[in-house]
């Protein structure tokens, strides 16, 4: 009897927590997608066009616009978590982010088309992908906190290598 009575409270619970009926899901999940391909299509093709009106590599316009352009979803959803305590999700959402960019963003085009030419990208460019994996490796180790100075060690590391590649 008091299993009956905990299942029913939790199957309660689970409809309350249900925010759309599944029709309205997926019509809002499919336009969802059809609006990041869409978008997606424009920022790359305007940077384009910006680098070449401004005379500008390709690799600049790439790390600072459609990165940051890119990469702002996941920073208000890191610090949204953040902000409610959950960290862990926001860790996660970084880590993930990153395995999924390194892994598959840059793994399936090249399966799909064939070898792609990084003759853009050099030592430092590796050097730093691998010292801030290895920072946060090692920041959220410790204690398991990162902590406002190694937060700052994580930006000024950031400003250095987009002051590099500027200059």
């Amino acid at each position: 009897m008091l299993l009956s009575k905990n299942f029913h409270k939790n199957e309660k619970s689970l409809k309350e927590e249900i925010k759309y009926p599944i029709y309205l899901a997926l019509i809002l999940m499919v336009v969802s997608i059809l609006l990041i391909v869409f978008s997606s299509d424009l920022i790359v093709d305007s940077a384009t066009k910006i680098a070449n009106a401004l005379h500008v590599s390709d690799k600049i316009i790439t790390m600072v616009a459609i990165v940051i352009g890119t990469s702002l979803p996941e920073m208000v959803m890191t610090i949204t978590s953040a902000k409610k305590g959950e960290f862990d999700m926001a860790l996660g959402n970084i880590i993930g982010t990153n395995i999924f960019n390194i892994c598959i963003v840059l793994g399936l085009p090249i399966v799909i088309y064939g070898d792609m030419a990084l003759r853009g990208f050099g030592f430092i460019d590796i050097v730093i992908l691998f010292l801030s994996s290895f920072l946060l490796f090692y920041f959220a180790r410790s204690e398991r906190t990162i902590t406002r100075k190694e937060a700052i060690i994580m930006l000024g590391i950031f400003v250095f290598y987009y002051a590099y590649l500027i200059i």
